[in-house]
């Protein structure tokens, strides 16, 4: 059973890796090589968008969305490291050399856990369709263009979003910021 999901995620991935919309390829590899610098410049638009608004919730988004980052990362790498998993492009020939760069292992993906954890935690504090919108195109671009490039498998994606949506699920469940923020803003 474990054989035939392992031949079915790596087919799908090298289907999506050969069928990729090629002409799109220099503005995936730019998103994606680009992924932290932009995610935190939406998070820096949030924060321009409090200053508009005055409304707290979306500073006391960003700060959350950048601490929830920080854990996702640091969970993200220890399981990067416990399972050890090769890309794509590794092990199977039809597979070039990436047009990105990528390093490490494959599984969990990180760019996909940083993106999907801010989706998350945008959509769980915000409930603004806008807002929601942007960062799920993002999260989505991102998930794609690192299958599209042949630096992960469609489990390592799954992974990540799995990973960002258990860290926020337990995250916003306790809301430890809450309390700090409310005193930092009486």
């Amino acid at each position: 059973m474990i054989e035939l999901f392992r031949n079915w995620d790596q087919s799908l991935e090298q289907y999506i890796y050969l069928h990729r919309f090629k002409g799109a390829d220099n503005f995936l590899a730019w998103a994606t090589e680009n992924a932290t610098f932009i995610s935190f410049a939406l998070l820096f638009l949030l924060v321009i968008a409090y200053f508009f608004n005055k409304k707290q919730i979306y500073l006391y988004a960003a700060l959350n969305a950048a601490v929830i980052n920080g854990i996702t990362a640091l969970i993200t790498g220890a399981i990067k490291i416990s399972i050890e998993r090769p890309r794509p492009y590794e092990v199977n020939d039809l597979i070039q050399t990436p047009l990105i760069n990528s390093g490490g292992f494959s599984f969990p993906s990180g760019h996909t856990t940083e993106v999907f954890a801010l989706l998350f935690t945008v959509w769980f504090l915000l409930r603004n369709k806008f807002w929601t919108a942007v960062f799920l195109i993002w999260a989505l671009l991102i998930a794609y263009s690192r299958m599209a490039f042949g630096v992960h498998y469609p489990v390592d994606i799954l992974g990540g979003i799995i990973v960002s949506g258990i860290t926020v699920y337990i995250w916003m469940k306790y809301e430890p910021l809450k309390r700090w923020f409310k005193q930092l803003n009486a």
